[in-house]
């Protein structure tokens, strides 16, 4: 009779017991598949830099974000970011990337699996676009590239300011990232295939800038006002960049701002202490179906610049 009795218990709890264990695998599965499929369908990674390069207003956003994010301590504090800085409704989203966000609680368990996907793969993105979180990670990846004989530009993330005190932060920034850059190269040997060009030596340090990221206001209906700013600015980057030995960039930014960036360069550089140097650059968006116009352009403009040099 005991016997009989332990065994009706005995079956009762294995029969618990594995009704409980189905559930839990069964929830384990469900997650597995879930986050799986998301990750699989979507190639986080990729999606996140097609969809931020292709939307101006996300990637504000997005690199705001990204900024913050080595100091964001929990998969909550960075579920809530994520809805404050990506669900600002300046930003278009795509609908996956809104469906993700779209969690009642950071501490629920979908706030948390977005945080957990989004997370990483910005880390996977940041890996392959971003050459590190401070100046010794990127001086580290810079001599890297050389060993395989790749030439780099710099730029820093979080460009855009909406302040004046961020814009000249900004700017601080970049000085101080030339500064130790050109540092760093003094002990670079040289590579002749980056190194030199036509003949010439190149500078080792090359970093890349825009030019909103110097005026808070920049805008294209206040043209008179954006240069005038800006151009100071400017004008003591490209000084102190001549003195340290580093190349300047100007890279160009979403459309409406080009034909503004444009003219402000060309009149900028045009200025006596600007017009023989060959340490400057401007970049254009090879994608764009009036690039190859606005090179002929900027072409034509260098060549009348070396007929009006009095040395031309």
């Amino acid at each position: 009779m005991v016997v009989q009795t332990q065994q009706i218990s005995n079956n009762r709890y294995e029969t618990q017991t594995q009704a409980i264990a189905r559930q839990l695998l069964s929830a384990t599965r469900e997650n597995r598949s879930f986050l799986s499929q998301m990750r699989d369908q979507m190639r986080w990674d990729d999606k996140l830099l097609g969809w931020t390069m292709s939307n101006p207003g996300l990637r504000v956003q997005m690199f705001r974000f990204i900024d913050c994010l080595p100091a964001l301590q929990s998969k909550p504090e960075i579920a809530r970011h994520m809805q404050e800085y990506l669900g600002d409704q300046s930003v278009e989203l795509p609908s996956a990337l809104k469906g993700m966000l779209n969690f009642a609680n950071p501490d629920s368990m979908p706030g948390q699996i977005a945080a957990t996907t989004v997370s990483g793969a910005v880390e996977t993105l940041a890996h392959k676009y971003i050459a590190g979180e401070n100046i010794q990670q990127v001086i580290k990846t810079v001599e890297q590239l050389r060993k395989q004989k790749m030439a780099f530009t710099v730029d820093l993330l979080g460009e855009a300011v909406v302040t004046e005190a961020e814009a000249q932060l900004y700017f601080n920034r970049y000085i101080e990232l030339m500064q130790q850059l050109t540092e760093a190269a003094q002990r670079w040997s040289t590579v002749d295939l980056i190194d030199q060009a036509d003949g010439e030596t190149l500078p080792k340090v090359q970093v890349s800038v825009k030019l909103t990221a110097f005026y808070s206001q920049f805008d294209p209906l206040d043209e008179k006002g954006s240069e005038e700013r800006v151009s100071e600015r400017i004008r003591v980057l490209l000084r102190r960049a001549k003195e340290l030995g580093a190349a300047v960039h100007f890279d160009m930014e979403q459309y409406s701002y080009k034909a503004l960036t444009l003219a402000i360069l060309k009149r900028l550089l045009l200025e006596e202490e600007f017009r023989h140097r060959t340490d400057i650059g401007v970049t254009l968006q090879a994608y764009l179906r009036d690039s190859y116009t606005d090179l002929k352009d900027l072409i034509e403009w260098q060549n009348s610049a070396a007929l009006l040099s009095p040395s031309g």
